[in-house]
């Protein structure tokens, strides 16, 4: 799962192998068991011959209640990648069925992602819809 959300990013991102690449590893590894372990993530895989070639990925986190969402519960879909070999096979579409049945299940009634340009067809054709309210702060550039 490291390798595919570092190989996601790179790709997502526009970049190459950087010296960042080990540090980001260990500390997706690190987010990924913490996230496990406290029930903040769960994640679907597709394999091929027991080497993983499609990841999927939900995270949970709550906000104030509002009316729209009274129990301030979210859904973030993330990591969602399948190797360039493996695209356009019905994969991604699958791992993402699965998650949005999990979150039903969940009690969650709002769910979030950021799109590629080559993911937004998936997530456009089950109902998702574009909203560009979002503004960014990092503090670390």
């Amino acid at each position: 799962m490291v390798n595919l959300r570092v190989e996601f990013l790179k790709e997502a991102q526009k970049i190459s192998n950087t010296k960042k690449d080990k540090k980001l590893s260990n500390s997706l590894k690190e987010y990924f068991v913490n996230g496990f372990k406290k029930k903040e993530f769960i994640s679907w895989v597709a394999k091929d011959n027991n080497k993983i070639i499609a990841t999927s990925g939900l995270c949970f986190y709550t906000l104030p209640p509002s009316y729209k969402n009274m129990t301030g519960k979210i859904g973030y879909i993330m990591n969602m990648y399948t190797k360039p070999d493996y695209r356009r096979t019905g994969i991604a579409t699958e791992l993402f069925k699965k998650m949005i049945e999990e979150a039903d299940k969940l009690g969650i009634i709002k769910i979030c992602l950021h799109a590629t340009d080559a993911g937004k067809s998936v997530y456009l054709k089950h109902g998702f819809t574009e909203e560009n309210t979002e503004m960014k702060l990092y503090l670390d550039e």
